[in-house]
């Protein structure tokens, strides 16, 4: 097991490693921009910034799921405001040019001398993965499908191609967004960061490394207490029990954070902004057969604000030890092998760029 450090602190603090990092790593990359779940009519669209640009996921009049970038041809405004809605054409605020769901211009007021020749919404290429939409915003990534391939058995047990969005929840962060997914990717810190929280029902010493090593991703079970999975009415159709007491953990580099328990799943939707700010946005999903009512969302609602607050508090404190200069390298465990995983293949994509 390779525990050798790629990074530095100062990666995590220099806007020009943060610049390379836009270009070489998350533009190069496949990343999420929402789920299949969150457009099911023709006209709902999902808005967000990926990477460092704004985009929009969009279901067509004739039901295909396209993914455009949310800039108007005409004068560059952003078409839509980030989140989601629905429309059957899309106007942009600033001049009222309209588009249809395909991306097509409906017209604009007063354009009569314009050249509007091919003044459509931008394409982007994306393909869907689990219930995933990923766009790889430079549009010549290789298809992420093999290297993904090796997640499939570890996420089987809980069918994420059928789970549906129940909730939402966006942090605002004041660190880098290596430090959200290195945070992520290891369970080590549940018996520090969440002693009374999460390490008395899957404790750090229970961690199962899936096939940590060279991969663009990185995956692993904690084994619950008895009981942690509740009863099996409760579960997610087909969940077997040996499963059901597991927490899933898992990430596709760089961006897309996922998880489970027995009776539902989460995403994390990262957004950089600049080198010590990103957002968070924490998704709930559960499988239709097994909803959660209102008050039962609302309580694990509640439950991941608790400790995604505690993980607040652990990544700035990180960031502020990154950025006092004072370690001059990081030292890893073997409980912190994905965070190896996931530094080599950072610096792997920004070395190949050299």
């Amino acid at each position: 097991m390779d525990l050798r450090a790629s990074l530095h602190p100062v990666d995590y603090v220099d806007p020009a490693v943060f610049a390379a990092e836009l270009r070489h790593v998350l533009r190069a990359s496949w990343l999420p921009i929402g789920r299949i779940d969150q457009v099911p009519q023709p006209g709902d669209h999902l808005a967000a910034t990926v990477g460092d640009e704004p985009m929009l996921l969009v279901r067509g009049a004739d039901g295909d799921v396209r993914v455009f970038a949310n800039v108007c041809p005409h004068r560059g405004s952003r078409v839509v405001e980030d989140g989601p809605g629905h429309a059957d054409v899309l106007i942009c605020p600033y001049h009222r040019c309209a588009f249809r769901t395909d991306g097509s211009l409906v017209g604009a007021p007063f354009a009569d001398e314009a050249d509007l020749d091919g003044a459509c919404l931008v394409a982007l290429r994306h393909v869907e993965w689990k219930g995933f939409v990923l766009v790889n915003p430079s549009g010549d990534a290789p298809e992420p499908f093999d290297d993904l391939a090796g997640l499939d058995d570890h996420l089987a047990p809980w069918r994420w191609d059928e789970l549906v969005t129940i909730a939402t929840k966006t942090f605002e962060s004041e660190w880098n967004w290596k430090v959200m997914v290195e945070n992520w990717i290891e369970c080590y810190h549940h018996l520090g960061a969440h002693r009374e929280t999460v390490e008395p029902f899957w404790a750090a010493s229970a961690v199962h490394l899936l096939a940590p090593g060279a991969r663009p991703w990185a995956a692993m079970t904690v084994e619950g207490i008895e009981g942690t999975g509740g009863p099996a009415e409760t579960w997610i159709p087909g969940m077997d029990a040996t499963k059901a007491r597991d927490l899933s953990v898992w990430s596709a580099f760089p961006l897309l954070l996922g998880g489970g328990t027995s009776g539902h799943a989460f995403w994390l939707q990262i957004e950089p902004l600049d080198v010590t700010h990103h957002r968070v946005t924490w998704h709930l999903l559960a499988h239709p057969d097994r909803m959660l009512d209102a008050a039962a969302t609302d309580a694990l609602m509640e439950e991941i604000t608790m400790v995604h607050v505690e993980d607040m508090r652990s990544c700035r404190d990180v960031q502020a030890g990154l950025e006092s200069g004072r370690i001059p390298a990081f030292r890893l465990t073997r409980l912190e092998a994905p965070v190896a995983d996931f530094q080599r293949w950072v610096a792997g994509r920004l070395a190949a760029t050299v």
